[in-house]
């Protein structure tokens, strides 16, 4: 199924001519056909949602392929600004290296790519609401972690077996942050995630889209696919956008 998704959502390219505020996120399902189809429900964003970016870079993803991982290829997660409305904490968005919110619909109606979404199963409360926004506005335009990303690519990562007891680890307070361990580090400070099970500088993208080597399931609905349509056509096994 999670193969499935993927080959699907990397077939979907979110709209950037879009001007609303409207918002999807559409579910693979099995009908009574026995064929899967794409379910689609009205989403509104929450704090401490995470939000996979991929934008078919093949040289991107070529570098995540040395770091023994693949796409999606960018991070974020969500927070909900004081006057309520959603916003978007990133790392290195489009390869500028520094912290950066944004207003949620703008950044994602802009977004010529893929765009997936982990919506949290349990909402957090107004104190973790508030941890994971003072957290977000604390990082707002620090630098990028260019060094510890190289090292990804590296024999020495810590992602590496022999390495991971020793060196992997969450610090909430980093002057430069990885897309992935600052989205990892946010819902740590929001009491989401267990450092001792998610260690921010271990995981990359794909580690908070698919269960595969760190399990967010109980914290985290699967991975659906957003778009600012409400309906999504089903096209040679993939899927585009269908009339607003």
């Amino acid at each position: 199924m999670l193969a499935s998704l993927a080959v699907a959502g990397f077939l979907f390219t979110a709209s950037p001519q879009a001007t609303n505020p409207n918002s999807y996120l559409f579910h693979m399902q099995t009908g009574a056909d026995g064929k899967v189809h794409l379910v689609g429900k009205r989403y509104q964003p929450q704090s401490g949602d995470l939000i996979l970016f991929d934008d078919h870079n093949p040289v991107t993803a070529k570098i995540y392929s040395c770091c023994g991982t693949g796409r999606p290829l960018h991070a974020g997660i969500i927070f909900l600004k004081d006057d309520g409305s959603p916003a978007v904490l990133e790392a290195g968005t489009n390869a500028v290296m520094k912290v950066f919110v944004f207003d949620f619909h703008s950044r994602l109606k802009n977004f010529d790519g893929t765009i997936l979404i982990r919506q949290l199963r349990t909402p957090l409360s107004v104190e973790r609401e508030k941890a994971l926004r003072d957290f977000a506005w604390g990082q707002e335009g620090k630098g990028y972690a260019l060094g510890r990303a190289i090292l990804h690519a590296s024999p020495f990562r810590a992602r590496e077996p022999v390495y991971t007891a020793p060196f992997g680890r969450t610090v909430l307070d980093r002057d430069r942050w990885i897309c992935s361990e600052l989205a990892v580090a946010a819902a740590t400070s929001a009491g989401i995630l267990n450092p001792a099970t998610h260690p921010a500088n271990l995981m990359l993208p794909r580690d908070l889209c698919y269960d595969e080597r760190y399990d967010l399931s109980k914290m985290y609905e699967s991975p659906a696919l957003w778009s600012p349509r409400a309906k999504l056509d089903e096209v040679d096994g993939g899927v585009r956008v269908g009339p607003r």
